[in-house]
Parts: C-alpha cells; sequence; structure tokens
C-alpha cells in the first residue's frame, strides 16, 4: 500500500511537520510520485514504528540518525548497528534498574505515610 503523507500521518500518529523533519534529518526515506509529492509505504510504518520504539528508550537523535544511516547503506553495517543498539539497550537497563530503585523508595515513602495517615483517624 501506498500513502499520503496526511494518511500516513494518521497511521503513524505523527505530524507531518515531525514527517518531513525525519526525512529532512535522514530518519526515512520517502519515494515521491512524477509530481515529486511524498509517498509512504508500509516498509515506511515499519521503520517509523521502529525508531519510535528507539526514541521511546531515550535514544538521542544523533544515534537515530547514526542507526537509519547505516540502515539505508545495507548489510555491510550490521556490526555496527548490532554494537550501537546492544550499547544503547546497555543504557536502558542502567535507567530501569534507577527507575526501580526510585519506584521503592517513592513505595516506602507512600507507605510510611499511609500509617501516619491512618494512626491520625485511631
Amino acid at each position: 500500500m501506498t500513502y499520503s503523507i496526511g494518511e500516513f500521518s494518521k497511521i503513524v500518529g505523527l505530524s507531518g511537520h515531525t514527517l518531513r523533519f525525519y526525512e529532512k534529518e535522514g530518519l526515512i526515506k520517502v519515494n515521491r510520485d512524477e509530481n515529486n509529492v511524498r509517498i509512504y509505504s508500509d516498509e515506511n510504518k515499519l521503520w517509523i514504528e521502529s525508531l519510535l520504539h528507539l526514541k521511546n528508550t531515550g535514544m538521542t537523535l544523533k544515534d537515530m540518525k547514526r542507526f537509519a544511516m547505516w540502515g539505508h547503506m545495507g548489510e555491510g553495517t550490521m556490526e555496527e548497528r548490532l554494537a550501537l543498539l546492544k550499547n544503547h539497550r546497555k543504557k536502558v537497563v542502567e535507567e530501569l534498574e534507577n527507575i526501580r530503585q526510585s519506584l521503592k523508595h517513592l513505595d516506602e515513602k507512600i507507605d510510611f505515610y499511609e500509617k501516619e495517615v491512618g494512626d491520625c483517624f485511631s
């Protein structure tokens, strides 16, 4: 299937402005018709979904651009992409551990205050 920028925007949940920015930054390659109008494909949809997962895990724009550039270059860059993903995963795991520790602390505070508030009404 192919989609106009308006249709594609609704499908992937990104504004046309964001899609044009992603194209300008080299994050996505978009085909164009004979009138130079952008034509998005299901392949673009899968690529955008992958990029959004990377973004949601805190990958920097710089690393997303590097990953996309290597992806567009083809199979010869698989080692570089793998190394980038492994390095990013390590950062995500560290952040998850920090969040777990903070959540534990938050739960302890909530327990403390629930006991204190409960004692006030006894």
